[in-house]
């Protein structure tokens, strides 16, 4: 399933970063070279640009650390590697991550663009969660053609059941048993896989709308007073998709599911 979350306490840290010697040590050397300079005015403006040096630059640290690791997760999805419907899902998904970081990356610095970085977790996140159950949903399928195999099946057997007697109908009776056992199984398989289908089209869809509204975001991201709701809402709206979506594979057949 999903891999083990990414520890943020083992990426560089903007707060370690404003705390630490090297931060203190940085405003200290501008501080100095202020007084000897120009004087108390200059000091302060130094020893601010080399404390705000250090800490930008362990923002940016951790952004990139934080998008390599995410990349070398999402690295791992291979949609060729399960059959349609769940290929088609998987790669709207990985088109939709993409866009999204694309988006993140060319949002002018400000309000809009430090939410779609911290948004970028849910989103990788949700990309993941929506490969691990399209995996499942491909570990549903049957043989093709086994379903209809099996109710030509039954009805032989019913056949034979009206033609005979004693200890051969004991035999067709035992048959039809695990006949119908096998058809019940498959079809209810096929039921959740359907349901999970359906779901994670939507999926995908909601994947796509928050592109959307990423991108109505930077394009006016210039303007004062962004509004994020609307994306906010439908970031929870994709949470709650996925856990309707987590439920639907609950409910499957003991052992039909993939781990």
């Amino acid at each position: 399933m999903l891999d083990k979350p990414l520890d943020h306490n083992r990426l560089p840290s903007v707060a370690r970063a404003a705390a630490s010697p090297s931060a203190i040590v940085l405003a200290g050397a501008g501080v100095a070279v202020g007084w000897a300079a120009e004087g108390a005015a200059l000091a302060v403006v130094l020893g601010a640009v080399g404390y705000g040096a250090r800490v930008g630059w362990a923002a940016i640290r951790r952004r990139s650390a934080l998008r390599k690791r995410a990349e070398r997760r999402l690295a791992r999805i291979d949609p060729w590697s399960v059959p349609e419907p769940w290929r088609g899902y998987t790669a709207r998904a990985l088109d939709a991550r993409k866009r999204y970081h694309q988006l993140a990356d060319d949002c002018p610095p400000g309000t809009v663009a430090d939410y779609l970085a911290g948004a970028a977790v849910k989103v990788d996140g949700a990309v993941e969660e929506e490969w691990a159950l399209a995996r499942s949903g491909a570990s549903l399928t049957g043989p093709s053609g086994r379903a209809d195999q099996l109710a030509q099946e039954l009805d032989q057997v019913h056949v034979a059941q009206s033609r005979s007697g004693g200890a051969d109908r004991a035999q067709l009776e035992s048959r039809e048993a695990a006949l119908a056992s096998e058809l019940r199984s498959l079809r209810r398989m096929e039921s959740v896989s359907a349901e999970l289908s359906a779901r994670l089209s939507e999926l995908s869809a909601q994947l796509e709308g928050v592109v959307a509204s990423s991108g109505q975001l930077v394009a006016g991201a210039g303007i004062a007073g962004a509004d994020l709701s609307s994306l906010t809402s439908e970031l929870a709206s994709l949470s709650k998709a996925l856990d309707e979506a987590r439920g639907i594979m609950a409910a499957a057949p003991p052992g039909d599911s993939a781990s």
